[in-house]
């Protein structure tokens, strides 16, 4: 009989240990879909808002960019998260832009002098 406790005892512990690190591996990836799925929204409306500022002044395409980055870059990090690869917020401004160029036209911009 103690050979079936120790094996149970042995195979318990092991399976904590697998279920604890499929619980950390599920909760690191539901924060990355949750950063995935805010991405978009919180893209669009920084690059209509970007687009909006150069109504009033003049505003380069990158200077545009960058405000809207850096939009999203606070927004996520005003809910807690982090985001280490900068690249994935500026391919979601892009495609945010790439997705409103019609929408946008509707905001006059300004010429530079």
């Amino acid at each position: 009989m103690e050979t079936n406790e120790l094996i149970v005892t042995l195979l318990a512990t092991i399976l904590t240990a697998v279920i604890s690190y499929c619980g950390n591996v599920l909760v690191k990836n539901n924060r990355a879909l949750t950063i995935v799925r805010a991405l978009e929204p919180l893209a669009r409306d920084a690059v209509i808002a970007a687009q909006k500022l150069g109504v009033d002044e003049y505003l380069s395409g990158a200077m545009k960019k960058n405000h809207a980055v850096q939009a999203v870059a606070q927004a996520l990090s005003d809910a807690g998260f982090t985001v280490k690869d900068e690249q994935v917020i500026k391919n979601a401004v892009e495609q945010a832009y790439a997705k409103q160029r019609d929408l946008l036209k509707q905001y006059p911009q300004q010429k530079e002098d």
